[in-house]
């Protein structure tokens, strides 16, 4: 569970406030995994590290950081904080590079969340975009998964809605700190991701606000955190493309585009990650199960790990396995008939039970 606010290291906040990921990253193994080194180290010792340029600022960040407040500022917002070396700090996220120093969370990150998929898209999206939206985010939701998006107008705050109405989880990463959500207007549907079990969370601190800088490093979160991407209507220039850029190109996961009228510019930009090939064309839940099934090895040994003791499957996943196991061979049609379920629910639930570390071909050759 997240740490309450007297249970934050005062040590390790104070290096959160004062200096990016990948900086305090760098401190951080450089003095051997000690916050409370790195906070009263000089700035000639801070710059053998980071250079002196950056040393120069990281230690002026320090000495002027004020962690009490923020802890005060996260007490009278409800505000709770995971940090990397935290058991439910996420698997997959701890596998990317300038992964964050900690998060602020409204809720929790839960176990299940492993199986997330971020869908996002833009803001000033078409009607089309709203259904599609709805379509594959509520169906990705009834399948298990946790959609991911940034909590954002338009095909972010559809997908989040779609997710909550199917009985999902939705984890909503916002650019600026949760004591100041942005949109404004979004403050209900924040409050409602956290009723309903989901969760809310930034790597700002509480009262920092939502500049336009902080939504690229808000992406890689979002990227960071999902198995795959999928973009619905991203427009040739906008958060959601580099979102998708980010999985594809950094983070080594499944980025999938929903095509759209071939002269919309709402849906140029997804056009061109299909025509350049780094996304795939997904119109229909098959090709997104098939697409998620893809997901890299190095991805996947992520969420092994972080399932080792997991429980044995249930529910669909469970009927799937014992269908492929009564077959004696994966075929999806005749497993599909079997358990009453559609191909592309097949799919996902073979998904998981791969994820989750089943040997497809291992379950085959059981008695």
């Amino acid at each position: 569970m997240p740490r309450a606010p007297d249970d934050i290291p005062i040590a390790h906040l104070a290096l959160a406030l004062s200096a990016g990921p990948v900086e305090g990253r760098s401190l951080l193994e450089a003095f051997d995994g000690d916050a409370q080194a790195v906070g009263t180290a000089s700035q000639q010792e801070l710059a053998a590290v980071l250079g002196q340029g950056a040393a120069l600022r990281v230690h002026a960040a320090l000495q002027a950081a004020q962690p009490d407040q923020e802890l005060d500022r996260m007490r009278k917002h409800g505000l709770s904080c995971i940090l990397p070396t935290d058991p439910d700090w996420p698997a997959l996220l701890a596998a990317t590079e300038g992964a964050p120093l900690a998060l602020w969370v409204r809720g929790a990150l839960l176990p299940e969340d492993r199986f997330s998929v971020a869908i996002v898209g833009s803001r000033a999206c078409t009607a089309y975009g709203l259904e599609q939206a709805d379509r594959f985010g509520g169906w990705l939701a009834q399948q298990g998964f946790t959609i991911a998006s940034g909590g954002a107008r338009g095909i972010d705050a559809a997908a989040h809605r779609a997710a909550m109405r199917h009985g999902g989880r939705t984890i909503a990463v916002l650019a600026g700190g949760l004591g100041v959500p942005y949109p404004p207007e979004h403050a209900p549907l924040f409050d409602a991701i956290v009723d309903a079990g989901g969760c809310v969370c930034s790597e700002m601190p509480t009262l920092y606000p939502s500049a336009p800088g902080l939504f690229p490093r808000r992406n890689r979160i979002i990227s960071g955190l999902s198995l795959g991407t999928l973009l619905i209507e991203a427009r040739m220039r906008s958060g959601a493309l580099i979102t998708g850029r980010i999985a594809a190109e950094e983070h080594g996961r499944e980025v999938m585009a929903v095509p759209g009228r071939v002269d919309a510019p709402a849906s140029a930009g997804c056009h061109r990650a299909i025509r350049e090939g780094w996304a795939a064309l997904v119109d229909s839940m098959e090709a997104v199960s098939t697409q998620l099934r893809c997901t890299p090895m190095l991805v996947a040994a992520s969420v092994r790990q972080a399932v080792a003791a997991a429980p044995a499957p249930s529910g669909r996943a469970a009927e799937v396995l014992q269908a492929i196991r009564a077959l004696g061979r994966l075929d999806v049609d005749a497993v599909a008939s079997r358990c009453d379920m559609g191909a592309a629910e097949v799919l996902a639930a073979i998904t998981m039970l791969e994820l989750s570390g089943v040997r497809i071909r291992d379950a085959v050759a059981a008695p």
